[in-house]
């Protein structure tokens, strides 16, 4: 087992001059997501002496009604702001079943036809049981697909780092230093991640396992508020030592 280095500030820190704000899981919320935007650009415009990060924590996609819409908003540009998308599970498994893996067609039932519809796929009379009609799905998919959506979803990062703070979807397997985590834990650990209290090298702020209301602990913030199943849309503002939920 690695050790890691428990060496993040208490409380942790941003970079001096950097305004950071973090959303948890969208899944087709363009409405909600577009609200965190807009509180993003308005407090750049209050702060222009200040570095705006905005970073996704993926799981744009699925579920909820506008999937396409999603993608194609946070392609856009946030006026005062950098924008910063990591990629999570969700978007993993709908690429791996445009890739015709076929152990990805669980993707259609965990939320992916919806993002099918999204993008103008007629999903009507669809069984999923049958081997023929995800197929058909699957080549109406990869003919409505957006090349440039696809594109810009296959190069998004797993993880960014800023201060005492490691970004990333699902969370990080404990004992194992950060730089050599593996993917499948980034983008779907759970149990082994939220049911440990080590200190990691950074504080981890995650979405992908969703709860009630924010969580803000010793060793990880959660921002996963369930918003696909009825729930907030979750953001915080990191700046200096301190956090705010937005």
């Amino acid at each position: 087992m690695h050790q890691t280095n428990t060496a993040f500030s208490d409380p942790p820190r941003v970079p001096a001059g950097f305004s950071i704000i973090a959303f948890g899981d969208v899944h087709g919320h363009l409405d909600l997501m577009e609200a965190i935007l807009l509180k993003a650009q308005a407090h750049a415009a209050r702060h222009p002496d200040r570095r705006h990060i905005v970073i996704s924590l993926g799981d744009l996609v699925d579920r909820g009604p506008d999937s396409a819409g999603v993608v194609a908003r946070v392609m856009a540009t946030v006026p005062g702001c950098e924008l910063i998308v990591l990629r999570g599970n969700h978007e993993t498994l709908m690429m791996a079943f445009l890739d015709g893996d076929p152990e990805a067609t669980t993707w259609l039932s965990w939320g992916g036809l919806a993002t099918l519809q999204s993008y103008g796929v007629d999903t009507e009379g669809a069984s999923l049981l049958s081997a023929g009609d995800v197929e058909h799905l699957r080549e109406r998919f990869r003919a409505r697909m957006v090349t440039t959506h696809l594109d810009f979803l296959r190069t998004r990062p797993l993880s960014v780092s800023f201060g005492d703070y490691f970004f990333v979807h699902a969370g990080v397997r404990p004992g194992v230093p950060l730089n050599l985590q593996a993917e499948q834990d980034l983008i779907w650990i759970r149990d082994e991640f939220l049911l440990s209290a080590e200190r990691h090298e950074k504080k981890v702020v995650h979405g992908h396992t969703p709860a009630e209301a924010p969580e803000i602990l010793d060793n990880r913030v959660n921002l996963d508020t369930g918003a696909c199943y009825g729930g907030v849309l979750s953001a915080a503002l990191f700046e200096d030592d301190r956090v705010e939920i937005l």
